[in-house]
This record gives C-alpha cells, sequence and structure tokens, in this order.
C-alpha cells in the first residue's frame, strides 16, 4: 500500500524497462493488422505502443507460428469482432455487466486460450451495445456499419445533441465532407454520462441510404435518371402548371400541424382541393416496431 512520505518514480530507467516488458506482453499475441484495422488512428494499445513500447521486436524466426488465432464470434449486426485482437483487458465483460445489466459476455479458458465471448453462440441484445465498440481499446469490437468507410483523421467532429428520443444525450457527430459517417458519445455527467443509446448511434443511416441524394426525372422509356437541381426543378414546374385538379398531396401519420398547412396552403395554390391524411399509423407488424426506423419526423 501506498504511505505517507513515499516518493514515487514514475519515468525512471526501471519504470520506462518495465512498460516496455508490459508492452511486450501485450504485443506477443497481437496481430499487426493496424493497416487494416478500423481503429488505426484512435487505437490505445497504437498509443501506448508508441510512448512505452519498443522499437524493435525480439522475434527473430521469420517461420515463428506461435501466435494464437481465435475464431471470430457473431454477436449481432451492429458490432463486427476480431477476436484475435483481444488483449483481454476485459472492459465489455465489465460494462455489459455493471452498466448495460446484462451478464451475456463472459470468459473460457485460461491464459493464452483465453477468450472473450457470449459463451454460447447468441446475440448481445443490449439496447447499450454500442458502447463496447467504444470501450475496446484495439480492434477486436468495431462498428458494423462503419467499418471500411474512413479515418478518423478524414472526419470533422461536430457536437451536437442526440434528438431521437427524450433524453437529450450529448453527441459527436462525425462528418465527411457534408455526409455523416458515425455518431459517438460526448461525455455529460449530468445527462448520458459517456453512453448513447443503439438507436442514437447506429440510426445515421436513415440520413443517406433510404433518401434521394439527387433530383431525378422520368425519361421516355419511364425509368428514373439522375439529372441536375436546375433541369428538375423546370420539369417539375412544367408539369404543376397545367396541373388542376389533378394535383393531390397525402400526408403522413407523423407530420407535424405546420407542415400539413404548408402543404394544404401549396395545392391550393396550384389549383388542387385534395389533400389526403393517414389518420393512423401501423406501429407494429410481424412483431417489428415499424417506428424504430423513423427518421427526423420526416414523411
Amino acid at each position: 500500500p501506498v504511505m505517507k512520505g513515499w516518493r514515487i518514480k514514475t519515468n525512471s530507467e526501471m519504470t520506462r524497462k518495465a512498460r516496455e516488458g508490459v508492452m511486450e506482453f501485450l504485443l506477443v499475441n497481437h496481430p499487426l493488422d493496424c493497416p487494416i484495422c478500423d481503429q488505426g488512428g484512435e487505437c490505445d494499445l497504437q498509443d501506448q505502443s508508441m510512448a512505452f513500447g519498443s522499437d524493435r521486436s525480439r522475434f527473430t524466426d521469420i517461420d515463428f507460428t506461435g501466435k494464437r488465432a481465435v475464431e471470430d464470434k457473431d454477436v449481432g449486426p451492429l458490432i463486427k469482432t476480431i477476436m484475435t485482437r483481444c488483449i483481454h483487458c476485459t472492459r465489455c465483460i465489465r460494462f455489459a455487466s455493471e452498466v448495460a445489466g446484462i451478464d451475456d459476455l463472459g470468459t473460457t479458458g485460461r491464459g493464452s486460450d483465453m477468450q472473450v465471448g457470449t459463451y454460447v453462440e447468441k446475440f448481445f441484445l443490449s439496447e447499450l451495445s454500442g458502447n463496447v465498440i467504444d470501450l475496446c481499446p484495439v480492434g477486436a469490437l468495431t462498428s458494423k456499419p462503419y467499418a471500411f468507410t474512413a479515418r478518423p483523421w478524414e472526419t470533422r467532429r461536430t457536437e451536437s445533441i442526440d434528438v431521437l428520443d427524450a433524453v437529450g444525450s450529448n453527441i459527436i457527430v462525425s462528418t465527411r465532407t457534408g455526409e455523416v459517417m458515425r455518431m459517438l458519445p460526448r461525455v455529460n455527467e449530468d445527462v448520458n454520462e459517456e453512453w448513447l443509446s443503439d438507436k442514437g448511434r447506429f440510426s445515421y443511416d436513415g440520413l443517406k441510404t433510404q433518401r434521394l441524394i439527387t433530383p431525378m426525372v422520368k425519361g421516355p422509356q419511364g425509368g428514373l435518371f439522375p439529372v441536375e437541381w436546375e433541369d428538375a426543378l423546370i420539369a417539375t414546374a412544367k408539369a404543376l402548371k397545367n396541373s388542376g385538379n389533378q394535383i393531390a398531396g397525402v400526408v403522413g401519420g407523423f407530420a407535424d400541424a405546420e407542415s400539413m398547412i404548408a402543404l394544404k396552403d401549396l395545392i391550393n395554390r396550384l389549383g388542387g382541393e385534395t389533400v389526403c391524411t393517414e389518420h393512423s399509423f401501423p406501429s407494429d407488424g410481424s412483431g417489428t416496431d415499424l417506428r424504430t426506423t423513423y427518421i427526423f419526423n420526416n414523411t
């Protein structure tokens, strides 16, 4: 135990040698995957190795095959696992048990045969499961939707607030050339501490994959093809100019009153009188809550 009056040397030659030895043990079974690992650039092990590790390896046998290889685990559609990179820190296990309240993750085996997983092949069923991606100090647990899309130094980080639930979690929006690449939690001890729900973390895909990103016009053969905004607006104006009562508006069940009034005024100005409103929206079907993919109150 620490005693009063002690003087601790944190940067002596012996301390540096001890740190270098610990890093050597951590790296003895760790693959050299940095160029293809999604954790590259924000990897704790990478940073610690640069700060405290050796500048050379003591593996001199190029035919050495003693590094362990671990089978990847299937824990769901959101978390990508490459368990050969795991250094057995057990952060994910402690988070699942102590924060998420789910004892699904654990260890089996001993020593170099130790493995982290779900004991039996099953999904990590928690609405906070994505936080193990942030907690993992290496690239053993990474985001499947974000895999091989961008490097952290290529993105711009913007502080924001999650609007998908009433918690108001503090988040960081990571973007590249105006495109949202991923959502990350931002520390706020009074609101979300340092965690983020899976809905807030992964639902950004609704900003791009479920939406048209360029205007499209129907061609002579009936198919749609992309055009410039100016051409699309000209084609729209021609179609609406003499539409009369042939034009109608359809409003979704989740639209706000202001949007419905604006649509009604637009239809009336164009000569139409028909506005259809869905009085109810199916909240469930086949055991799935259809509102889970509903993004940003758009219809």
